[in-house]
């Protein structure tokens, strides 16, 4: 039988398919935000790489402007595609920019990425203003540079794309965080298909063609935007993905989703629509319309959407099911189709047929013709069963002569470069922290630093990066995803990860790698979701470190590839979700990379370890004597620099005076508050399983230690107790001091030096203060020459706006707290609840149980759904519980300020270098400190926190509430700060 035409096996049709490319991209922003778009944001070369043999030309070039004068200057002199600007710009106000880039170039496509959600009412001026065609909220993920070109691109094409028969996804929803989460999950979806498709195709041109015919996406804030595309391309939808509150008519209709819907399917009847909603109340109304639903408050909810994509839209396998819908068999391609098509019961095909499976199959595998073909033949099928199953069977017979055989396909791993000091392995993004290092390290190579210091090595430790792609593989290969996200168990994650199966491509460049390298490694996180400007969650997952100096490789390969799994596993542990809680981010989004370093240090017979780790930061919170803010302040440790970011006992001081001692009265005060220990790798144990703790392979020594390893003379000063006076010298006998002297006051090393470059280089780039780890390396063989390396480098993001808070006169009978060292910038509402510990039941060696008692008050605080005050003493969130109260960040999730306070027997300086406050001040979360010092102004009046209601007390802690909410300013220009009750 044979009743149609024949198939033109040159593709002819698609020749004209996506005219308009988006090649030239003009990125308005500072450098750091270039670097990181253009790095990570080279997707289709990402995303198509496996298919050299086409020889793609696609990858989009990218040009940075730094201002709108640079812009505009740009724009005259070259023709882009697309302009991209983030929401400030030095010179000028975006909207405005974005408004003169309209009036000269009408059809010139402008987005805005910003790092944080916008207001209603900054995204109504946006709509209003019709300068600015699509507002992308970027929260780490790169994808959303893919989805952004991407959607331009469909928006340009779509309109004769759709003549030749190419398919048309819409989304309707008014939230740019919300679209800009489910626009990348669409598109990478449509990438695998299109890349299934293009690793199936019979020749070069038929690869080429099968790409530029993959489905369009539209996006749609409005009902009226969205009922016009639905009109205009209702023979080309696949499928809608609309939000159920959105504009119509200019204002926010709490039912437009359904009135879409009830339309959409008048006209479409088998049209896959996905409902979506915050609102829970519209579960019910999307069931009495026999809706698909998607709950946005889901901790799964991109995993659900994209179940929904494959299950609907005819993406991966085709599922043969009989007539109640349940499966019977599933084929991959057309060959298999036709075999399974063969047997297939009559009732199974009618089932298919009268739902259209059959035609939107092939369409979505871009074969057109026979899909018009089948969609015209479907509805009446149950009619002849015996003709319409020939019919197919003769479709696909003529599909195959049609095709040539030939198909290319990829295959191995590709062997890693050695030499190279910055190494990929797998793909996907670089993560937070490797792009922070990628990025510092082409500022270092392409500057002149090296050549002012001819005595020292500037360095980054050989850095080997394992993309995000090989973590969403592991998770969706082993099935963890769910388990992850609902366990709270961490000993359970943990055991789950480290029995899945990394992939083998990944296992086995891992297993070449380790053969390689005899040094020992850092195993380090590199989230997404890490160092962003924004939100840089520092610290909340884990790092671990190992020996590699085992004998046996396969005991070093193990080893290493336990670290991954345990670094995949902590993105999961209580920390993270807690963070992610208090940040209102779904720890979903932060896929995960790996970072693999050399370790920096020295052996040193059974342990290793640096001379010196650092922490840099060039604005300093807390400026003593004629110290300045902006002039920075550094943190300094001998040893790893875990000693600083988990808030221990460190030395620090100002690069502007470097010779300045810190402000203790006495030298008893001063050597309470110095280094005692140091972090080191212990080498006897090579072979020691990891696990959860990723201390487990450190090792604490004393100073007497280091002092026996010649580290401890290049760093130390020494105490005399007949003059009670610190001498800037370790020949002399005496108790030793951790001071930095020989280098801070004599200049042995040009730490000093080598910190304002950086500190010069890093604002420069990042348009921001920066925060900078860095380690050296001084070996005790003086012909060795001694090095500095560069480790990690992320924006500090304080909240230090120029907006001023004005605390105004107050009465002293209503004040909680006040404070002239303080962190942050605002007024802080609606917040009615303080936990404090009780200064009269405090004790220092129940710090860990005080902790589990706030982290009890946190939980019930998180089931009612309040914020509150945390007020506490010595360092919250330090990992010494001798220091403080060692707080992780799910038991305090619910905080939005915090208050530390000293005691007259605990008394000990803000850890600034430390990840916690990092995170903190990220989090835009207010911070008091209150010292013990005369005439500071620091106080808290215990007597009113003692008048308000106690909500729960536990034995070292209470829950207070107060009847009208707490007046909470923070003004960041005076460094003052005041929190009052209301009468």
């Amino acid at each position: 039988m044979n009743n149609s035409k024949e198939y033109d096996p040159k593709f002819t049709r698609f020749h004209d398919l996506m005219k308009f490319r988006v090649r030239e991209i003009l990125l308005v922003s500072t450098p750091y935000d270039s670097f990181v778009l253009e790095e990570d944001g080279q997707l289709s070369d990402k995303i198509f790489s496996e298919y050299l043999g086409l020889n793609l030309q696609f990858v989009p070039r990218i040009a940075h402007a730094s201002s709108a004068e640079e812009a505009f200057e740009a724009l005259r002199t070259r023709t882009y595609d697309l302009v991209i600007t983030m929401p400030h710009i030095s010179d000028m106000n975006s909207l405005e920019f974005s408004r003169q880039v309209k009036e000269a170039y009408p059809e010139k496509p402008i987005v805005m990425l910003t790092y944080e959600a916008l207001d209603n009412e900054t995204l109504s001026i946006i709509r209003e203003a019709k300068s600015i065609d699509r507002v992308f909220v970027w929260s780490g993920n790169s994808q959303i540079f893919l989805a952004i070109i991407k959607y331009v691109e469909d928006r340009g094409n779509v309109e004769e794309d759709s003549q030749q028969g190419v398919q048309v996804i819409l989304v309707v929803d008014d939230s740019p965080n919300y679209y800009s989460q489910f626009l990348p999950l669409i598109y990478t979806e449509i990438m695998k298909q299109t890349r299934y498709l293009i690793s199936h195709a019979v020749n070069d041109l038929h690869r080429l063609l099968r790409m530029r015919a993959r489905p369009k996406i539209l996006l749609a804030d409005s009902y009226e935007e969205a009922m016009e595309i639905v009109h205009k391309y209702k023979n080309n939808l696949l499928g809608i993905v609309s939000d159920i509150a959105f504009l119509k008519e200019g204002v926010v209709y709490g039912e437009a989703g359904l009135e879409l819907s009830v339309k959409v399917r008048d006209l479409i009847p088998d049209l896959p629509m996905l409902l979506q909603s915050e609102e829970t109340d519209n579960i019910e109304k999307a069931e009495k319309l026999e809706m698909s639903f998607l709950d946005k408050n889901s901790p799964n909810l991109l995993r659900e959407l994209r179940s929904h994509i494959l299950d609907n839209y005819s993406f991966g396998e085709f599922a043969f099911k009989n007539a109640q819908g349940e499966v019977i068999s599933k084929v991959s391609d057309i060959s298999s189709f036709e075999r399974a098509l063969q047997a297939l019961p009559d009732e199974s095909l009618v089932y298919h047929a009268i739902h259209h499976h059959f035609s939107r199959w092939f369409r979505a595998r871009t074969e057109f013709e026979v899909a018009d073909e089948l969609r015209q033949r479907e509805s009446s099928a149950p009619e002849n069963i015996k003709n319409f199953r020939e019919f197919i069977i003769d479709c696909l017979d003529r599909i195959f002569r049609s095709y040539q055989k030939g198909v290319i396909i990829d295959f191995g791993f590709s062997r890693m470069n050695f030499d190279n000091s910055f190494v990929r392995l797998g793909s996907g993004s670089l993560g937070g922290k490797a792009r922070g290092v990628a990025f510092f390290r082409s500022l270092i190579v392409n500057s002149d630093i090296q050549k002012k210091y001819s005595d020292v090595k500037l360095k980054i430790p050989s850095s080997f990066v394992i993309g995000s792609d090989v973590f969403e593989e592991f998770m969706h290969v082993n099935d963890l995803q769910e388990m992850a996200v609902n366990t709270t168990d961490e000993e359970e994650i943990s055991r789950r990860f480290l029995a899945a199966p990394l992939p083998d491509v990944i296992a086995d460049n891992l297993r070449i790698m380790i053969n390689e390298i005899d040094y020992p490694l850092a195993v380090r996180s590199s989230s997404i979701l890490e160092d962003s400007q924004v939100l840089p969650f520092a610290g909340i997952f884990k790092t671990y470190i190992i020996p590699n100096c085992n004998q046996d490789a396969e005991v070093r390969l193990k080893q290493l590839i336990d670290a991954v799994k345990l670094i995949y596993a902590s993105a999961f542990y209580q920390s993270p979700k807690g963070y992610a809680k208090n940040a209102d981010v779904r720890i979903e989004e932060g896929s995960m990379s790996i970072l693999i370093q050399q370790l920096v240090g020295e052996r040193h017979g059974d342990i290793f370890y640096p001379a010196i780790s650092g922490v840099a930061q060039t604005y300093n919170y807390y400026p003593y004597s004629y110290m300045k803010p902006e002039q920075g302040i550094v943190s300094l440790a001998i040893g790893f620099g875990k000693a600083i970011v988990d808030g221990g006992q460190v030395y620090t001081f100002s690069p502007a005076y470097p010779k300045l001692n810190p402000p203790f009265s006495t030298t008893t005060e001063l050597m309470k508050n110095t280094q005692t220990s140091i972090y080191t790798l212990d080498l006897n144990e090579s072979s020691k399983p990891l696990t959860r703790d990723d201390e487990s392979t450190y090792r604490r020594i004393t100073l007497k230690r280091a002092e026996e390893d010649q580290t401890l003379q290049l760093v130390a000063s020494t105490y005399s107790p007949e003059n009670d006076y610190v001498m800037d010298t370790f020949a002399v006998s005496g108790p030793k001091i951790v001071t930095f002297a020989p280098i801070l006051k004599y200049n042995s090393f040009p730490l000093v030096d080598i910190v304002k470059d950086l500190f010069e280089l890093g604002k420069n780039a990042f348009g921001t203060d920066v925060e900078i780890e860095f380690a050296v390396n001084i070996p005790v063989d003086k012909e060795k020459t001694p090095e500095f390396y560069f480790l990690q480098i992320r924006p500090m993001v304080a909240g230090r706006e120029a907006r001023e808070v004005g605390i105004e006169d107050y009465k002293e009978e209503d004040v909680i707290c006040t404070s002239g060292h303080i962190i942050g910038n605002g007024v802080y509402k609606n917040i009615y609840d303080i936990i404090y510990l009780d200064p009269d039941q405090f004790d220092i060696g129940k710090s860990n149980q005080i902790a589990s008692e706030i982290g009890e008050l946190n939980e019930r605080l998180m089931n009612e759904g309040r914020r509150c005050i945390l007020m506490g003493f010595g360092r919250i969130g330090t990992s010494d519980p001798w220091l403080g109260i060692p707080l992780a960040w799910w038991q305090m999730s619910q905080t939005k300020v915090v208050v530390e306070a000293d005691l007259e027997h605990l008394s000990v300086e803000p850890s600034l270098g430390s990840h916690f406050y990092h995170n903190l001040t990220s989090l835009k979360m207010g911070y008091f400190h209150i010292g013990k010092k005369p005439g500071s102004g620091d106080l808290i009046k215990w007597d009113n926190l003692k008048q308000a209601t106690v909500v729960q007390r536990t034995k070292h802690v209470k829950l207070v509430r107060f009847e009208k909410p707490l007046i909470i300013k923070i003004d960041g220009q005076s460094s003052r700060g005041v929190i009052l009750k209301q009468e």
